[in-house]
């Protein structure tokens, strides 16, 4: 799954979960009120971000819940637009632009780590990094791949 992808879900899942919980409306009685097409435990996973979520499903679910889903869609898509520039490692362009000016060396190293969602998985417990913080991971990081090379 790409790494906008799997955000998109998970903030798809984070919508649905506050709406739902707004409403005071359990799994239990979602899954009610949709039939039984999907368990608990589908729901969770989609709430949670770890599973897909189809548009047949998530309209089915909006619309138990009184949603639009494409306010849905839409409105999760604003948030990853967000993230995506301002995500765990922080934001993107001014990381770039502190390494070029002070360790253009740490520049391919922080692209391959940025774009890889096992690597960027290591940061998101992290607060958000400023870009000093990030250029001393990355000395970190490059100097141990020099020692076991």
């Amino acid at each position: 799954m790409a790494k906008i992808d799997m955000m998109l879900y998970k903030e798809i899942g984070s919508i649905l979960k506050r709406e739902r919980t707004l409403q005071k409306i359990s799994l239990d009685t979602l899954v009610d009120k949709i039939g039984n097409i999907k368990t608990k435990s589908s729901l969770k996973r989609y709430e949670d971000g770890a599973s897909r979520i189809d548009m047949d499903t998530l309209e089915i679910i909006c619309k138990a819940l009184c949603l639009n889903y494409a306010d849905v869609i839409r409105e999760a898509e604003e948030k990853v637009q967000f993230y995506s520039k301002n995500d765990s490692l922080g934001n993107y362009e001014e990381n770039v632009e502190y390494l070029k000016d002070n360790y253009p060396n740490l520049i391919d190293l922080y692209n391959e780590i940025h774009a890889n969602d096992q690597l960027v998985i290591l940061f998101d417990k992290a607060k958000k990094l400023e870009p000093q913080d990030l250029a001393q991971i990355l000395k970190i990081i490059d100097t141990f791949n020099k020692e076991t090379k």
